[in-house]
């Protein structure tokens, strides 16, 4: 059974699909009162490598989706393989691509705390 008590709306979350696919995106809910039960996310990427410089990046899962669109995105929970909580880098490139928000980075922390 799909356990998803530890996500809340909003949290960016990874998932693991049977077909292989790794996807990041952000938990809306999760849906047990139908027969088939469901995962909702929403801005779903894909992880994938850069052709020019080989770094990792996000891009979108689904190509013909309205990436300004926060509609949510069912999954049926047969063709999920595991649900985690991305690494705080991968968090922040999802953060920053889906809504524009760029949080900072260690470096940035450690020169503000410099001055306080």
């Amino acid at each position: 059974m799909l356990v998803t008590l530890n996500y809340k709306k909003n949290d960016i979350i990874g998932i693991k699909l049977s077909t292989g696919e790794e996807v990041v995106a952000r938990f809306d809910k999760f849906d047990s009162a139908t027969n088939q039960k469901t995962l909702h996310i929403v801005k779903p990427t894909v992880l994938t490598l850069n052709p020019q410089n080989g770094q990792v990046m996000l891009i979108p899962w689904l190509m013909s989706l309205d990436v300004h669109s926060s509609d949510p995105i069912t999954v049926s929970q047969e063709q999920i393989v595991a649900l985690y909580k991305p690494s705080k880098a991968i968090s922040n490139v999802y953060m920053q691509g889906s809504s524009g928000i760029t949080l900072p980075d260690r470096s940035d922390t450690e020169k503000l705390t410099g001055l306080l």
